[in-house]
């Protein structure tokens, strides 16, 4: 994966970003390369736990539209996502999305480098870290100080929503 202001597909820097109004799945922001064409959803490098030693760790929080947000197209497939949720129990990983070209005709909307076969080369989503890994390791940790640290991750979306509720 290439860096953050790259052509994910041919490495360009020249680029446009076109504005979605109408949107219920992909960001509302498409970066389009003008080299090849490829569009992509552009990321803040400064959202990346350590950009200059990892590039393709983890966001330090999950993206505005990642499928584990409360009320996402993913999730409104109820059969799908719980399919997916059974399959992530059994050690699946789940990959963001920012800086993937996007692929409507796919699967899942992304032509993930290699089909997604090769982790070395993708950025594992931070919304499956803090909803799947995170509750597994506080579940699993040796002792009460370690499950402490492992605190889990609250939406700020949901704790702005519950705020208006009260």
């Amino acid at each position: 994966m290439k860096g953050a202001d790259q052509c994910p597909k041919c490495a360009s820097r020249r680029h446009a970003d076109a504005e979605q109004t109408v949107t219920n799945f992909y960001a509302t922001t498409i970066r389009v390369c003008g080299n090849c064409g490829t569009a992509w959803e552009p990321f803040d490098p400064a959202e990346l736990l350590d950009p200059k030693q990892e590039p393709l760790g983890a966001f330090r929080h999950p993206c505005n539209n990642c499928a584990f947000r409360k009320g996402s197209p993913e999730q409104a497939d109820k059969e799908g996502w719980e399919s997916k949720m059974i399959e992530l129990s059994f050690g699946a990983a789940f990959y963001c999305h920012k800086g993937v070209p996007v692929e409507p005709n796919s699967d899942h909307g992304f032509a993930y480098p290699d089909g997604g076969k090769n982790p070395q080369k993708l950025r594992l989503c931070r919304g499956y870290l803090n909803s799947i890994v995170g509750p597994n390791l506080r579940l699993h940790a040796p002792d009460a100080e370690v499950r402490e640290a492992i605190r889990p991750w609250i939406d700020p979306i949901d704790q702005a929503e519950a705020a208006w509720e009260d």
